[in-house]
């Protein structure tokens, strides 16, 4: 080839060509040098290398030199092509020796390569690995990449945050070594592992809930999303694993569950409280009611069990009266073992008039073991005694078994204990209907010197007989006694009953020497006590610390069972006699009954409080302004109730009869 076809490939060559003698002289050159240079080929012949590049550049391209020449090694560095106008053009320089045919060096050739777009290529790929790693290490989303081994090589500092663990920790432990659950708490296998999985099939998976226990011990749930890495190959060799903290989420939607069955579960109970309330109307004994509700509550499929017991006074402790459901047996037990010296919560619920709810048997402290065992090997995880209370009287309690833990929310307990003042309402009202409608009672007669019936100790303070004339309830729940009193007058009468806590006010409505009429406006009384239970208070009387009552009662009443619920709050009443009365004054009991039902409450209770006030005597006793503060109501409702009371009284009396 001769000498002008080797010029003309050189010239067409992209990159610059150049040789130099070992004097360090430009010697042969292609056209591609001078168009970058800028100089011509009359400037650039005889050139130094070091023309052509940055002084701190020197000592590189100085030592690369000499190692080809020296060496006889093949050199490339990079540095600049510094033009005549001084711009710098980044360039890739390699040189190799040349010899001729002797073996002397003669110099050396090379070819520089402009490498401005490959450095702005690799600055363009540096910020975008610096973006990734930035965007790595920042992420809220917790990242691991794994080797197709499943062993960690990069963990980011949300991961690291989310698994509670240091970062080497997590790349130094073993991927079988994780206590890895499922969605529904089970532990998965390792082959359902979800970087097993991406290596193994090579496919993604989304939004795959695992859970994971911290070295502390808490348990962190995730949302797991797993992308497979594949080599020129088509093999997996990396798996990127991005997890999201999803324990908060997951607790609420758990929460919001929980609250949606508690509804569906509350609304089911209010159901059966309707049913249950609905059978009470035909129910016509304390017998039907209790075991309606046990057989309504049974055969729901949300309990187990129900049965009502009562405190039996020579069992000393609770006695079953009915119940309904299979238990196999468990209520007998406790019922057996209760009045051992650790409380039952049945016998919690009656004494305190309160419900107690036993989330976990298992756990319940109340229970001794053996008890505890019993009942979750019936099948018994839950319960609730329920009081059967009406007024001041408790008639027993209601429990009920369920088959499953926490079976009695806040909200049900709240059912139940309405469910439970309901059931005592009927009881007391079918007690009370036995005493209207039967046909021979039964009078008893009682000694009272429990300190908490007021009028014992109320009598002896004030030193004085008292004679209660009636009583009238108040809207807000109070109580009006009217008092007869002997033997010191009414105004001292009222200083004393004003110390003490039960009374709220003692009003003087009437007074003559040593007599008069007092009302007092009390919290709780012995009397509402018996009427509550169902008994009709025919006289009491107090003297010196000592009463003496007289009350009636149907013929079928559970005599034990009344004198129980008196003395479970007032211990010292006796009973001191009791003997079978025939009704008298049959018309006129039955023309008050009429009367009496024809009423509304208030109106009752105002056109009582009036008689018993005196309102009717003449001179009157109190004025209708005196009654009406007595009641709390204004004089003007007083009236109202009175006027319609008077008019039914007068058309009872009267009917159609105008002539």
């Amino acid at each position: 080839m001769d000498e002008l076809t080797v010029h003309s490939v050189l010239d067409m060559l992209p990159d610059v060509f150049y040789a130099y003698d070992t004097s360090g002289s430009l010697v042969e050159w292609n056209r591609r040098l001078t168009e970058l240079s800028g100089y011509d080929d009359d400037e650039i012949e005889g050139m130094h290398p070091l023309d052509f590049v940055p002084e701190e550049d020197e000592d590189m391209i100085l030592d690369a030199i000499d190692s080809v020449l020296t060496n006889g090694h093949v050199e490339t560095r990079q540095s600049a092509l510094v033009t005549r106008n001084g711009e710098k053009i980044p360039f890739e320089f390699n040189a190799r020796q040349i010899s001729d045919a002797n073996g002397t060096v003669r110099g050396f050739v090379g070819v520089g390569r402009n490498i401005s777009d490959r450095r702005r290529r690799e600055r363009e790929l540096r910020r975008e690995r610096d973006r990734t790693r930035q965007i790595f290490e920042t992420s809220p989303i917790g990242i691991v990449i794994f080797d197709a081994e499943a062993t960690p090589i990069e963990v980011n500092d949300r991961a690291s945050e989310i698994l509670g663990m240091s970062k080497s920790e997590i790349a130094n432990r073993s991927y079988e070594s994780w206590n890895l659950l499922g969605s529904d708490g089970n532990p998965v296998s390792d082959d359902e592992r979800p970087v097993a999985a991406a290596v193994r099939t090579g496919k993604p998976t989304y939004d795959m809930t695992y859970g994971i226990d911290r070295p502390t011990g808490d348990r962190v749930w995730l949302s797991v999303n797993t992308a497979p890495i594949f080599d020129a190959d088509g093999d997996v060799v990396e798996v990127i694993t991005s997890i999201a903290d999803i324990t908060e989420q997951r607790n609420r939607e758990r929460e919001l569950r929980r609250q949606r069955d508690e509804l569906g579960t509350f609304n089911r109970i209010n159901e059966i409280v309707r049913e249950v309330t609905h059978a009470l109307v035909s129910a016509a004994t304390r017998e039907e009611i209790e075991q309606t509700v046990c057989e309504r509550l049974a055969a729901s499929e949300l309990y187990q069990f129900a049965w009502v017991g009562e405190y039996d006074v020579v069992e000393e402790g609770l006695v079953s009266r009915t119940s309904a459901g299979d238990d196999e047996g468990y209520h007998e037990i406790i019922t057996r073992r209760i009045g051992s010296d650790q409380e039952r919560p049945a016998e919690t619920a009656l004494r305190t008039g309160d419900s107690f709810v036993t989330r976990d048997i298992s756990k319940e402290p109340s229970l001794p073991a053996e008890l505890r065992s019993e009942g979750v090997n019936r099948g018994i995880h839950s319960g609730i005694a329920v009081p059967l209370s009406y007024g001041q009287t408790t008639y027993g309690v209601l429990v009920v078994y369920a088959s499953r833990t926490d079976a009695f929310s806040e909200r049900e307990a709240d059912g139940f204990e309405a469910l439970g003042e309901l059931v005592g309402f009927a009881i007391n009202a079918t007690e009370s209907k036995k005493l209207l409608t039967t046909g021979s009672i039964v009078e008893l007669e009682f000694d009272v010197a429990d300190e908490d019936a007021l009028l014992v100790p109320l009598s002896r303070r004030a030193d004085c007989t008292f004679v209660l004339e009636g009583t009238v309830p108040t809207s807000d729940g109070q109580l009006l006694y009217y008092l007869r009193t002997e033997g010191s007058s009414p105004e001292r009468v009222a200083e004393v009953a004003n110390t003490f806590s039960k009374v709220e006010d003692a009003r003087v409505i009437s007074s003559h020497d040593d007599t008069g009429l007092l009302v007092l406006s009390i919290s709780e009384s012995l009397v509402q006590l018996f009427v509550e239970i169902g008994a009709k208070v025919r006289t009491a009387r107090a003297q010196k610390g000592e009463e003496h009552l007289v009350v009636e009662v149907a013929q079928d009443t559970d005599i034990r069972t009344l004198i129980d619920s008196v003395q479970s709050s007032h211990p010292d009443v006796e009973l001191v006699a009791k003997r079978e009365v025939e009704p008298t004054e049959e018309g006129q009991s039955a023309f008050r009954e009429s009367f009496s039902a024809d009423l509304t409450s208030r109106q009752r209770a105002a056109f009582r409080a009036a008689y018993l006030a005196g309102y009717y005597d003449w001179p009157r006793g109190s004025t209708a302004e005196d009654v009406a503060d007595t009641m709390e109501i204004a004089p003007a409702t007083l009236h109202q109730h009175l006027r319609k009371a008077e008019g039914k009284l007068a058309s009872a009396f009267f009917g159609d009869d105008r002539a």
